[in-house]
């Protein structure tokens, strides 16, 4: 079974890549492929030279015809993959995830393979239109800041500790713990990274609408829901900490299409109910 992960990025971003694509190349699972891909053009940015960033070795640049805005980082790859057995993970191209970040996340998993597996999840789904619970479980236990604490100070001296015998830099500790106890979750984010199998993924997620394109989390964990297919949102795992590409053309920012972010997400969660009838 091949270990691959996906994300994808835009120009303004280039320059600030480094220190994501070097997070991903110190991972401790048993990654075989690591994919950046960058489309020939851009929507966003039509005036792109096409000039491509310098990458560390390890790094596979893939440049589809299509842009398909932020679902570029997990469409393709999940095309190109399907029918393997491989599991993919898909993410964002601003955040640094700690050494063990893949490996803890396909623990998480155990032995089902046919869940999706997530670090963060949406917060106050209802304010998008999800009003509904998981069909698939109970939802996770966020972590008290008590719990926070503690686990933080043990892993700031457990730092300390490996640096002073190995005389080697150790990776700083994330930062807030998101969730005490695992459940189920509607949208998986991004930017916490996903687990996923590629034939979860199936041609009809390509055909993105207008405003739509801009909310990945939300477009994607749908059409996951559709299929039948639950998001485990993991424990144990706090925000990753950003790079400087993450205030670089933020799409959380930005309005598109004449919709900022809550109404994008609003928009793609009525577009679900109303196409699909899911979350309801």
């Amino acid at each position: 079974m091949s270990l691959i992960v996906s994300l994808s990025t835009i120009p303004p971003r280039f320059s600030d890549l480094q220190p994501a694509l070097e997070g991903l190349l110190r991972q401790t699972a048993p990654v075989d492929e690591i994919r950046l891909y960058i489309p020939k053009a851009y929507r966003r940015f039509p005036d792109w030279d096409g000039q491509l960033p310098d990458v560390p070795k390890g790094i596979n640049i893939i440049q589809p015809e299509e842009d398909i805005g932020p679902a570029t980082k997990a469409l393709f790859a999940a095309r190109e993959l399907a029918g393997t057995d491989a599991d993919l993970i898909y993410c964002d191209d601003d955040r640094i995830y700690h050494p063990r970040w893949i490996e803890q996340m396909i623990a998480a998993r155990g032995p089902r393979s046919d869940i999706a597996v997530t670090t963060s999840a949406l917060g106050q789904a209802h304010r998008a239109g999800i009003l509904a619970p998981s069909r698939h479980g109970p939802p996770p236990v966020r972590a008290r800041f008590t719990d926070f604490t503690q686990a933080h100070m043990w892993a700031l001296l457990k730092r300390k500790l490996r640096q002073l015998l190995t005389g080697h830099i150790v990776p700083k500790p994330n930062g807030l713990l998101r969730y005490a106890k695992p459940g189920f979750v509607h949208v998986a984010e991004g930017f916490g990274a996903v687990l996923v199998k590629p034939d979860f993924f199936d041609e009809t997620m390509f055909d993105i609408p207008p405003v739509l394109w801009s909310v990945d989390d939300i477009w994607l964990s749908g059409h996951l829901e559709r299929k039948g297919i639950g998001i485990l949102c993991a424990s144990g795992f706090a925000i990753p900490p950003t790079t400087g590409a993450h205030d670089q053309a933020a799409l959380a920012s930005n309005v598109f299409d004449g919709a900022d972010r809550s109404e994008a997400n609003a928009a793609c969660v009525k577009y679900m109910q109303e196409t699909y009838g899911i979350w309801l």
